[in-house]
């Protein structure tokens, strides 16, 4: 199945100027066009941008993303794409600790405001008689 750059924008999520973007900078391999020369996405290249996608949110910055990119397509690579991947893991392992850290302590301030919010309740119900 083939996609639109307006299809796999809806689908991915990613704008039309970035999909641009990511081609110009060799993120995604050059996309084929179609008779009228219109951009023309394959369900494999929604695959990568949707994997581009997870590993960039993640954090991994675009360098890394482009020097992974680059080697995509050449098989001998694959060990040194895995151990990227296995850096960016522990990357992501590190920023989910500390992100529940933070949870914790978001959670511990939602606690205390409701206990002073029901000691509030509560004081005003016993003034009541």
């Amino acid at each position: 199945m083939n996609y639109s750059i307006t299809e796999t924008s809806r689908l991915t999520g990613i704008t039309k100027y970035t999909l641009r973007y990511y081609e110009k900078e060799k993120l995604i391999p050059k996309v084929k066009r179609d008779s009228k020369g219109y951009r023309v996405y394959t369900k494999q290249d929604i695959e990568w941008l949707t994997f581009l996608l997870n590993i960039r949110q993640t954090g991994m910055s675009i360098n890394k993303i482009k020097q992974f990119s680059q080697m995509r397509f050449k098989a001998e690579t694959i060990s040194i794409r895995r151990k990227m991947l296995l850096e960016h893991k522990e990357n992501i392992i590190e920023q989910e600790k500390k992100i529940q850290k933070s949870m914790a302590a978001v959670e511990a301030k939602i606690a205390r405001y409701d206990r002073y919010t029901q000691l509030q309740t509560e004081q005003k119900n016993l003034n009541r008689y």
